[in-house]
């Protein structure tokens, strides 16, 4: 995109066994990612989705002189083993390039991109009922004069259908909401100054979490912002130390974590990373998702169930030929053998209620008699309740008490003679 470089990656057993701590470890479901969309033509910057009617959709941008991009739209029936051939959708003489979408109530999509139709960056949006045949509806109005460069949006659905968007403005990354029914307001929310690629989301429960990358001394590096009311934000959390990190994407995992997908280059190219969070303060290590040799950047995903989703650029030729690639994987760690169980692990170990206050009741069923003890640790892994030494025979229960923790995430850990065991819970007061 033009005039837009620093917003780009720079071409940037008795008892089965799940394990769920700080460490995700994902197997991919298809071995060899798919190839979304190939061939010679510059394919960048993608957005991937579930339909209402259960298809995956992905819109992305193709640009090959890096000024000229045009978006096209592309579906798969059978959850990403194959796609059908991509459709334009908006095409211009002029570059529409950095997008979001999603698919609202009432089955409608809504597109938000970048255009320099009116000679600077500005956020336009569209409108579809079918994901192919889309009514364009201008500029977003969010306060900006002219000839003010905004750009990136990324849009995000609340419970109560209103809607909530981070975006590279003048100075940094900023935020804008729109109630359900209304107008985006035009206060121009700073977040991140000087941040690129902004990233917002919303956790189930409540907090919001951004995530930008921005130049310092070292290089570019990914930080994490927090709010709970979208305008009073954390100090901003340093996540990479490598001095050339780019492109972070923020989603919610299965069991609560914030999980975090950024492109970082180590020579020869760029590879993507991984990291995940219970607080989104304390995060775990990296994990390395891709290594080739040519740069794979711009991750984009979502979880269901106990899948990842994940949906990139990755470079045939750099920097003027990329290709969009999928992956379906498994969270956590789960392997393709121990889906026919991973349903009955919640009768090997439960807690209820769960949130819980003063107590907590776990549950643990034991083919044979054997010796078990039960631990709790906060999310930066330390013990806050045991060890406590038990013995089950069959269905067991026991009371934990919980009154002493502060509010806030915890793990339940059984160790027994077949290996370790978690349950994630929730302390509210």
């Amino acid at each position: 995109m033009a005039n837009m470089s620093d917003s780009h990656s720079h071409t940037t057993g008795g008892i089965h066994c799940i394990c769920v701590l700080l460490i995700l470890a994902v197997i991919s479901l298809h071995g060899d990612p798919v190839v979304v969309s190939g061939g010679p033509a510059n394919d960048y910057e993608s957005w991937i989705i579930r339909t209402n009617d259960d298809r995956l959709m992905t819109i992305f941008c193709r640009n090959p002189d890096w000024q000229s991009g045009d978006l096209y739209a592309t579906f798969s029936v059978d959850n990403g083993v194959t796609w059908e051939e991509p459709m334009a959708i908006i095409t211009k003489p002029q570059d529409q390039a950095t997008l979001s979408f999603l698919q609202l109530p009432g089955d409608t999509f809504r597109l938000w991109y970048a255009s320099n139709e009116n000679m600077t960056y500005g956020i336009y949006t569209a409108r579809s009922f079918d994901g192919i045949n889309w009514n364009e509806d201008g500029m977003v109005d969010l306060g900006w004069g002219p000839y003010d460069m905004h750009y990136d949006p990324t849009v995000i659905m609340e419970m109560d259908s209103s809607l909530t968007m981070s975006y590279r403005g003048p100075g940094g990354a900023y935020v804008a909401h729109r109630p359900y029914g209304g107008i985006w307001d035009k206060l121009k929310t700073l977040v991140g100054p000087s941040g690129f690629r902004p990233r917002i989301m919303k956790h189930s429960n409540g907090t919001y979490a951004y995530a930008y990358h921005r130049n310092t001394p070292e290089g570019y590096e990914i930080f994490v912002r927090t709010s709970p009311d979208r305008v009073n934000w954390t100090s901003e959390l340093r996540i990479t130390y490598d001095g050339n990190s780019h492109d972070p994407f923020l989603s919610e995992a299965t069991d609560g974590a914030y999980m975090l997908y950024y492109a970082t280059h180590v020579p020869p190219a760029y590879n993507l990373r991984r990291r995940l969070s219970y607080d989104a303060v304390n995060w775990g290590e990296e994990v390395q998702i891709t290594f080739d040799a040519t740069n794979n950047t711009q991750p984009h995903f979502f979880v269901e169930g106990n899948e990842i989703y994940l949906i990139w650029a990755h470079a045939v030729f750099s920097p003027d030929d990329h290709d969009v690639y999928f992956e379906r994987t498994l969270y956590p760690g789960i392997n393709e053998t121990d889906l026919r169980v991973k349903t009955r692990i919640a009768d090997f170990l439960e807690v209820y209620p769960n949130p819980c206050s003063r107590q907590m009741m776990v549950i643990v069923q034991a083919h044979n008699q054997e010796a078990v003890d039960l631990r709790v640790y906060d999310t930066q892994g330390r013990i806050v309740n045991g060890p406590q030494q038990l013995q089950c025979d069959g269905i067991n229960t026991f009371l934990v008490p919980t009154a002493h923790l502060q509010p806030g995430i915890y793990f339940l850990q059984m160790n027994c003679t077949t290996g370790s065991y978690y349950k994630r819970f929730v302390v509210v007061r």
